[in-house]
C-alpha cells in the first residue's frame, strides 16, 4: 500500500515537472513570435539593421512573387533558423523561427 502511494506521489511530481518545462518552452516561443512580429510590413532593411546580413537571400521571384531572408545561427550548440518571407516590394509578409530563444 505504501509503495503504491509513493509511486503515485512520484508520478505527480514528474508530471508537474514536465508541465513546468512545457510552460517555459511556450513562453520562449511566444516572446520570439512577438519580437519577430514587429518586422511585419517593414522593408527588409529593418531586418538587416537588426540581424545583419542574412545567411541567405532569395529575392522575390516574378512568378511566385515571394522571396526570403534566411538567418542561421547557433546558441549553446542549438541551431537557430529565422526565415522572413518578403513580397515583391521587399516588405516582410511572414516569418518562421526554429530553435531560437
Amino acid at each position: 500500500m505504501i509503495k503504491k502511494i509513493s509511486i503515485i506521489i512520484l508520478m505527480m511530481f514528474m508530471f508537474q515537472g514536465c508541465q513546468t518545462v512545457q510552460n517555459k518552452t511556450n513562453n520562449i516561443v511566444e516572446k520570439e513570435e512577438k519580437y519577430l512580429e514587429k518586422f511585419i510590413n517593414k522593408k527588409i532593411e529593418k531586418v538587416i539593421q537588426e540581424f545583419g546580413e542574412p545567411t541567405q537571400y532569395l529575392p522575390p521571384d516574378p512568378e511566385s512573387g515571394g522571396g526570403k531572408l534566411i538567418y542561421n545561427s547557433k546558441k549553446l550548440g542549438i541551431k537557430c533558423v529565422r526565415t522572413f518571407q518578403v513580397d515583391e516590394s521587399e516588405r516582410v509578409v511572414g516569418f518562421s523561427s526554429k530553435g531560437c530563444f
